[in-house]
């Protein structure tokens, strides 16, 4: 039941985790971790100004005791991405296991803007499958202009899928259609439930 405060400045803005470094196979492979965000000083170079982002998702792997998860869960307890049409999402990939972990989304691009804290300017590039290796922290921005569900998980499809279907490092992005997810809601249906948009 004790605990310890501890104080300092926080220099370098950006996406940072914090950790046990005492036995840490075992006490980091509990849950001993975090994530520890660091907004930019001037509000112009944050995600939300910069990017136009009205989401900003933390989403940490991790492969040791509890097994493949994504912020401490495996498939199917994994909690989808819900975006509506049109939105820009951040998210910030850590890998706090010990193993690489490939995230690939379906059905559109990330356009990865940030490692290790540090934005990559004009070095960002766009991928569908980024590889985090242990330790690394890579930011991306997701602009939902598809709709649908859309698969995400690791690539390592041992990390994902067995025999008997798909487990572990698997969640989804669901794009909803803005009208469609707003009767949804109004009918008190759940809020990750799927609605492609009909043409004619």
């Amino acid at each position: 039941g004790a605990s310890f405060s501890y104080e300092f400045v926080a220099r370098t803005s950006g996406s940072h985790m914090y950790h046990s470094h005492h036995n840490a196979t075992d006490q980091v492979g509990r849950g001993l971790l975090g994530a520890f965000i660091v907004q930019p000083r001037d509000p112009a170079l944050r995600y939300d100004r910069l990017n136009g982002a009205s989401q900003d998702i933390v989403w940490i792997s991790n492969d040791t005791l509890g097994g493949f998860t994504i912020n401490g869960r495996g498939f199917p307890a994994t909690a989808p991405i819900v975006a509506r049409l049109g939105e820009t999402i951040v998210i910030r990939f850590m890998n706090e296991g010990t193993m690489m972990h490939p995230w690939h989304l379906h059905g559109m691009p990330m356009r990865v803007v940030a490692r290790d804290g540090y934005p990559l300017g004009a070095a960002s590039f766009t991928c569908d499958t980024l590889g985090v290796n242990p330790g690394e922290r890579w930011d991306v921005v997701v602009n939902c202009d598809e709709p649908g569900a859309w698969a995400f998980h690791c690539h390592i499809l041992p990390h994902a899928e067995g025999p008997d279907g798909m487990y572990g490092m698997v969640t989804a992005l669901i794009v909803q259609d803005k009208a469609a997810a707003v009767s949804l809601a109004s009918a008190g249906a759940p809020a990750y439930e799927c609605v492609i948009p009909t043409t004619g």
